[in-house]
């Protein structure tokens, strides 16, 4: 009887140390590389100045643009972005002023710590807040997206899949898909590589494009992440020449 009870209080005792571990465990943060392209399955509390430089056909345009992620609930994000657009046409005078403020929403839909494991889905919601006339957006649009992240050994697998709907039936839509692979396997630089899809699914054209984007990570203290990329066409179907993307994360 005397051991029973002392088995008891034992397991009474332990019983907070083991929950703790286990809260702990289901709790642990699960990270992955900053891709430029396809979005990250992660719950996010960080700012982000973005820079992206778009060589095309007929013009060149450069958007300047600073972000904030904040994390609502541990499973549910919201993030807005404010973007300058600088259009530098070939014929035509430069043009510079706001662009199209971006809001979206992201919820964690599965996590799991013991296969590094993430599954998320959002909405981005692009209101119309660029002059249309001057080319500067003018866009209200709707994008719902699916995206997952995994660890492979030492590699990270990033997937996405998303459609935006653009309210306006003058107004390409277009289904897009995005597949990266990271090898963060130091604390200070990680490479990588993203394959992307964009598929057209109104107007004439209904070709489908494909673009790599070769890039890299560098973290030159915790909590801040450089990342840059450079998007190249593939295909004859294309929306630009090449495309620079490059931000700085500060996470807090």
């Amino acid at each position: 009887m005397r051991s029973l009870t002392g088995l008891l209080l034992a397991a009474l005792l332990l019983l907070p140390a083991a929950s703790a571990v286990a809260a702990d465990y289901e709790e642990a943060d699960i990270e992955f590389f900053y891709p430029v392209v396809t979005r990250r399955p992660v719950i996010e509390r960080e700012l982000e100045f973005k820079v992206e430089y778009e060589k095309g056909r007929e013009e060149r345009a450069t958007e300047l643009a600073a972000a904030i992620e904040w994390p609502i609930l541990p499973r549910w994000q919201v993030e807005l972005e404010f973007p300058v657009v600088i259009l530098d046409p070939r014929d035509s005078p430069t043009v510079a002023g706001v662009g199209d403020i971006e809001l979206e929403t992201k919820v964690l839909l599965f996590k799991s710590v013991e296969h590094r494991l993430l599954v998320a889905a959002g909405v981005e919601l692009k209101l119309p807040s660029g002059s249309e006339r001057r080319g500067l957006g003018g866009e209200l649009a709707v994008e719902p997206y699916l995206t997952a992240g995994i660890a492979l050994g030492p590699f990270d697998l990033l997937a996405e899949v998303a459609y935006e709907w653009v309210l306006d039936p003058e107004r390409e839509e277009e289904l897009s898909t995005g597949l990266a692979l990271g090898y963060p396997a130091w604390r200070w630089f990680a490479p990588f590589v993203e394959l992307r899809t964009v598929t057209p699914t109104k107007g004439e054209d209904h070709r489908t494009q494909v673009y790599v984007v070769p890039g890299f990570n560098v973290r030159p203290r915790p909590g801040v992440t450089v990342r840059v990329g450079v998007q190249l066409p593939v295909t004859d179907a294309r929306e630009f020449d090449y495309q620079v993307r490059g931000a700085l994360v500060w996470e807090f």
